[in-house]
């Protein structure tokens, strides 16, 4: 009758009676180990840890057949709960890694696309005087077009990196099939 009993109790009901006997275990010895306590207090004390020690016994055999019979995301669940990490941190941790990578990989975009449109527009300047007329204009125009178009996607390179993963989803998609 315990058994089928124990059977629907929840794990963690398990758990906490557990903690319960040792608290109760902890209590109990710091009466047999106080030197000013009765001899009569220290047997009683003796007594009850001995009873709860077979108890807990038994406990804890059914909690080890529990968290063998337990499957793998509840054993995970168990771990975090255990530990205090919650859904809610690891999403914090991952989001915040994310961010971190991405200003880093936006800055540096930015950086290089200023420089390289810069480069472009002294290219085109130096070309534009290099050439004589009519090309050396339409050089220069060629490499300031693409000198304002570089700088934009440096300002905007959210652009840059929507488009990246744009392109990544379609070719996972593509190879899915």
């Amino acid at each position: 009758m315990e058994r089928n009993f124990n059977s629907t109790r929840s794990f963690d009901a398990l758990k906490e009676e557990e903690n319960n006997l040792l608290r109760l275990n902890e209590e109990d010895q710091a009466i047999i180990d106080d030197e000013d306590a009765a001899e009569l207090d220290k047997e009683a004390a003796e007594e009850r840890i001995a009873a709860r020690n077979e108890e807990l016994a038994r406990l804890q055999t059914q909690i080890a057949e529990r968290e063998d019979a337990m499957p793998l995301r509840e054993k995970i669940k168990e771990i975090f709960k255990k530990q205090g990490v919650t859904v809610t941190g690891i999403l914090l941790a991952v989001g915040v890694t994310i961010g971190t990578v991405l200003s880093s990989v936006t800055k540096a975009l930015k950086a290089t696309g200023k420089a390289m449109a810069d480069g472009l527009k002294e290219i085109g300047a130096k070309l534009g005087s290099l050439l004589p007329g009519l090309i050396g204009q339409v050089a220069q125009f060629l490499f300031k077009t693409a000198a304002k178009a570089v700088g934009f996607l440096a300002e905007h390179t959210w652009l840059i990196i929507l488009a990246v993963v744009a392109f990544v989803f379609e070719k996972y998609i593509k190879r899915r099939r």
